[in-house]
């Protein structure tokens, strides 16, 4: 592994958990997710644990990955566009599924994941299915990154979404849609989302598999992958909750309500079908298959597409206008650093996310280990994402007197991602 490598997925951790979602399907006996597991130089013997039928704990798991695969790419592909653009994308064969249906396929993802995946596939296509084929780095909170990979390609996209949102913060969430409602309202298409109702499709499987230990076993197994995708660094407020006999589940209504707010229409597509048809079913009873097709009855993916009607609020009068530096989307991304006496001098310009926060990290190492000191000078900086605040993080507790690390200048929407994602007990005094 490359040192470039190293720093992206130290900025962000939850690359690791593309790496699990291909092993499931492996398990699920897709050949492509094993050859490329291969690709990639894992043994087989190391990870392809195969499906038991009395396994309650890989064995729910891994018909959840599958079932959300098989739903949303049927839905992708009754959406009827000719372009996908697969957000992330992790290491899943969804990029044969569909240009194999001679659909363009855009695949998007973070750095660490994209700049092992794209060589891989190119080493598994012919010459006329790499025409088909784009890969390119983004960051959801970035809205030029995903226009660059929306406009590889004319004509309306369908962008699809699993296993991602589930990562993001509030504010990050937020970016997400406005990002998308803009590309779509330029190019045409829809989002399909299959996060909103992570709970329930989880819940459908683990009641149809385990009944009464289902909770039990979900609550184990979420411990399990949350620790390997590093989610704890932030709090994840991303759901809108309610209170239901004293249990918080996600709000739908007020979910789709915030769409609608931000000029996004829902249509629920149902994950049910007569004909319903997994791979691990093979591993599955009878009746564990009748609950499961009973239990995904009420599960949905949301296809969203942009309300015609929406307006952009005014501005309140009186409210406080934007900085110069937010309204500058042309401001450039740089970090300067000194080190005097022990003391790690920092000033950080522009947008800090998973494209540009390897860079202050980079610099943050090359400073060396006799730091005693830092202070970070972020009057200058526009935005921080979760990647940046997790870089940030890693210098806070590199030192030994936690006192001895200043952030100032922090304006207003910076300071309160850092309140609204706890950061602000470590960064904020």
């Amino acid at each position: 592994m490359n040192e470039n490598q190293e720093l992206n997925i130290a900025v962000n951790p939850t690359s690791n958990t593309a790496i699990t979602t291909l092993i499931m399907l492996a398990n699920a006996h897709y050949d492509k997710a094993l050859e490329i597991l291969e690709k990639m130089g894992i043994e087989k013997e190391k990870i392809f644990h195969g499906v038991d039928s009395s396994d309650m704990i890989n064995r729910p798991s891994d018909i959840v990955r599958e079932l959300r695969y098989v739903a949303l790419n049927r839905t992708i592909e009754e959406s009827g566009f000719k372009t996908l653009m697969d957000l992330p994308c992790g290491y899943t064969p969804k990029v044969f599924d569909f240009t194999e249906k001679g659909m363009q396929y855009i695949g998007c993802d973070l750095p660490a994941v994209i700049n092992e995946f794209s060589p891989i596939i190119a080493s598994m296509t012919d010459d006329e299915q790499k025409k088909k084929i784009n890969f390119r780095v983004v960051d959801v909170t970035n809205y030029e990154s995903m226009k660059a990979a929306a406009d590889m390609v004319d004509g309306p996209v369908c962008i699809a979404t699993e296993g991602l949102t589930v990562y993001l913060t509030a504010d990050e969430t937020h970016q997400l849609g406005v990002n998308i409602r803009r590309i779509l309202s330029e190019k045409g298409g829809c989002w399909l989302n299959a996060d909103v109702e992570t709970l329930e499709y989880y819940m459908a499987v683990y009641r149809a598999v385990a009944g009464d230990k289902a909770m039990e076993l979900l609550l184990a197994s979420r411990k399990g992958f949350s620790g390997q995708a590093d989610t704890d660094l932030h709090k994840n407020n991303s759901n809108v909750v309610k209170e239901s006999a004293g249990k918080l589940t996600p709000d739908y209504k007020k979910i789709e309500a915030l769409y609608k707010s931000r000029g996004l229409l829902v249509e629920k597509v149902p994950y049910y079908r007569d004909d319903l048809k997994l791979q691990l079913f093979d591993a599955m009873t009878d009746e564990e298959i009748e609950k499961l097709k009973e239990n995904t009855k009420h599960v949905n993916i949301w296809k969203i597409t942009v309300d015609p009607d929406f307006r952009e609020s005014a501005p309140v009068a009186g409210a406080d206008a934007p900085s110069e530096i937010l309204m500058d989307p042309d401001l450039p991304f740089d970090v300067q650093c000194s080190v005097s006496d022990g003391l790690l001098d920092v000033s950080v310009q522009g947008r800090m996310d998973t494209l540009t926060a390897p860079e202050l990290l980079k610099k943050f190492q090359e400073a060396g280990s006799a730091i005693t000191g830092i202070h970070i000078d972020v009057s200058k900086m526009a935005y921080v994402s979760s990647a940046g605040l997790r870089v940030l993080l890693i210098m806070y507790k590199s030192l030994k007197d936690k006192d001895s690390f200043e952030l100032t200048g922090a304006n207003a929407t910076v300071r309160e991602i850092m309140e609204t994602t706890g950061f602000d007990q470590f960064f904020l005094k």
